[in-house]
């Protein structure tokens, strides 16, 4: 599945539920139909924008005269495959969007799908894709949160590889603008071995700093496995 999971509560009723993308670029919802202290999952639904549940394209490519193969850009479809989400109000108006990392079908890595219901009825639009300023990343997981404690949502980006990046936001409203990514400078004993790079923010040691949390694939001549990374606020 490659699953890509959230917990949230998506209906407003005070219980966490489960939101994940996967390999395929589908959108699944499990209920909690259970209590918080003893979560009872409901049978995964496909979640659903412009009414139509969503669905992931993969990339096409064509090979030019120089013998490189290049993505073919005139598809119109949007939601692409491998998705990592993030709901989060991205706008501001008090609703969680889904906000989605993919491999688009023509280079639209980053969307975000709005959310034109209410509090406790999740009503998603079509997607719209997302331009963020470089630097290029592949296959990015977004997250939003006021990482430079302005007052403001900005967005983290994990990637493939060895590195999370910061975008910080510079204007507000429907259509957030953003300052040029900046890389963090993450170290680690083997942290630049590593690759597909997911942040999480939290207060760990609970010192009132938000501390980042990295889960990633580790790969070092025989060995593999996942790892989850802290990094600590100075």
């Amino acid at each position: 599945m490659g699953s890509y999971p959230q917990v949230v509560d998506t209906n407003n009723d005070g219980l966490p539920d489960i939101v994940s993308g996967d390999a395929s670029g589908a959108v699944w919802l499990f209920r909690n139909a259970g209590t918080r202290t003893q979560p009872n999952l409901a049978v995964g639904e496909r979640v659903k924008a412009g009414g139509v549940p969503i669905e992931g394209t993969r990339r096409r490519y064509e090979k030019g005269a120089d013998g490189r193969f290049r993505v073919i850009s005139e598809t119109n479809a949007v939601s692409g495959v491998y998705s990592k989400l993030h709901l989060a109000d991205w706008d501001g108006d008090g609703l969680r969007d889904l906000l989605v990392g993919q491999d688009g079908p023509a280079g639209q890595d980053l969307v975000v799908y709005r959310n034109a219901g209410a509090a406790d009825r999740m009503e998603l639009e079509a997607p719209v894709p997302l331009a963020l300023p470089g630097p290029q990343m592949s296959r990015p997981s977004m997250l939003l949160f006021d990482w430079d404690g302005d007052g403001k949502t900005d967005v983290l980006c994990g990637t493939e590889n060895a590195r999370i990046v910061f975008f910080r936001r510079t204007g507000d409203g429907r259509a957030p603008t953003f300052a040029e990514g900046v890389d963090l400078k993450l170290e680690g004993p083997g942290f630049e071995k590593s690759y597909r790079c997911r942040p999480w923010v939290a207060d760990w040691n609970n010192d009132g700093k938000p501390d980042l949390l990295v889960g990633n694939i580790y790969s070092d001549a025989k060995k593999a496995g996942g790892n989850v990374w802290l990094f600590l606020a100075k």
